[in-house]
């Protein structure tokens, strides 16, 4: 057999090799991943914590509000956070979560090194509603919901200022499944406070008067960083 024969025989089987190989590749790609999206839902977030201006601001250049004077600034830290619910089905999750996020503040009140802010810290839980898209092995959320939150910023004397109530959490996730049940990713929580008051603790002593200038607290506060998770039952 010549040359030109042998390529002619071959043609053929080659032909049906590549057309084989190609629909294995497509029926791979195509295939769905065996994944468990219904069910009980857990996750944890651990990450970043920042301030958002709120009813106050997260900075302070010598502001003076009755006759006291504060100078600094809220700045990052660390937060953050746990949830726990219920997947009816691929697109939509239902329960509660809560949330931890820290400020590392750095104030001056009145130019006294003994009164200024050592510490700063914020809980948080909501109840949280999150519609989901879901491609192949990858979630992407929107979550949202009403909730509570107290926010606390402590002095060096031992005396606070905190605030505290109504909260509402927005939340926009991804995730991807890396096995049937457990999924990694990231996540960030936008705690939106809505208080009316702040609160001074000195010893047993407690006022509350509306937010004014030189108040530090209420500010809104971002949670972000590793989002793991997965589902049960």
């Amino acid at each position: 057999m010549n040359t030109s024969n042998l390529l002619r025989s071959a043609r053929l089987p080659l032909a049906a090799a590549v057309v084989l190989g190609g629909m294995t590749l497509a029926q791979t790609a195509d295939a769905k991943p065996r994944i468990t999206r219904k069910g009980g839902q857990w996750g944890v977030m651990l990450g970043g914590a920042a301030c958002i201006p709120g009813k106050a601001e997260c900075a302070r250049d010598n502001v003076t509000d009755g006759g006291v004077t504060v100078d600094g600034e809220t700045r990052p830290s660390v937060g953050l956070g746990a949830e726990l619910g219920y997947r009816f089905n691929r697109w939509a999750f239902l329960g509660a979560s809560y949330n931890l996020g820290f400020f590392d503040t750095s104030y001056e009140v009145d130019g006294l090194n003994d009164n200024n802010y050592k510490r700063a810290y914020q809980n948080s839980i909501y109840g949280i509603f999150r519609p989901t898209l879901a491609a192949w092995r990858f979630d992407f959320g929107l979550g949202m919901g009403p909730g509570f939150s107290r926010q606390v910023f402590v002095l060096d004397n031992g005396d606070r200022d905190y605030s505290q109530g109504f909260s509402f959490k927005i939340e926009p996730t991804i995730d991807i499944f890396v096995s049937r049940r457990v999924f990694v990713g990231a996540k960030m929580d936008l705690l939106l406070n809505a208080h009316g008051k702040t609160c001074r603790e000195e010893g047993d002593t407690t006022t509350c008067l509306d937010t004014g200038s030189r108040d530090i607290a209420p500010v809104h506060q971002m949670i972000f960083g590793l989002h793991v998770g997965g589902t049960f039952l």
